[in-house]
């Protein structure tokens, strides 16, 4: 019951956010889209750890300005790399390791090293990421391991440590 009370309000205050329009048969409208979407996601059992991580909630207010910065920053550098002709492009592919706990875990992962301009995964298998990297640069920031911290702290575990670095 608790993550469908959570999802109801996260779907509700993001309709808020991005409609805001408070009449009354709008808002009405989105009610009925809020109960309907919580109802089938009910019904279709989706509404579990995986499809409603409660238990992210509270670090997911630190993760989330966190990684916007960590965009900022790597916005800046591939700006730099797009602008200065001097500056070759030097692809890079790397492996890194996904010591996330859950599927879910190690997908943000990977989808937040995609959301980071200058790399991009490529796969993950048996977890290990494929990343194509922009740079070396770009390569050599991935492999510190900030990231995988990063995700294991937000899903609350602790990152393994990767002998192989």
């Amino acid at each position: 019951m608790p993550r469908t009370v959570v999802t109801a309000f996260v779907l509700a205050t993001v309709w808020v956010a991005w409609s805001w329009h408070f009449e009354p048969l709008v808002v009405g409208f989105g009610a009925a889209s809020v109960a309907l979407t919580v109802l089938m996601a009910r019904r279709l059992g989706i509404l579990d750890e995986e499809g409603a991580p409660v238990e992210f909630a509270g670090r997911l207010l630190l993760f989330v300005p966190w990684l916007a910065w960590q965009v900022i920053l790597a916005n800046i550098a591939v700006a730099k790399i797009i602008l200065s002709p001097k500056i070759p492009i030097d692809p890079h592919l790397i492996r890194l390791p996904a010591n996330q706990r859950t599927v879910l875990g190690r997908t943000i992962h990977a989808n937040t090293i995609t959301l980071t301009p200058g790399t991009i995964s490529l796969d993950l298998r048996d977890g290990v990421i494929l990343v194509h990297a922009l740079d070396k640069a770009f390569a050599d920031e991935d492999s510190t391991g900030v990231n995988d911290r990063m995700i294991c702290w937000l899903e609350g575990s602790a990152a393994k440590k990767d002998s192989s670095r």
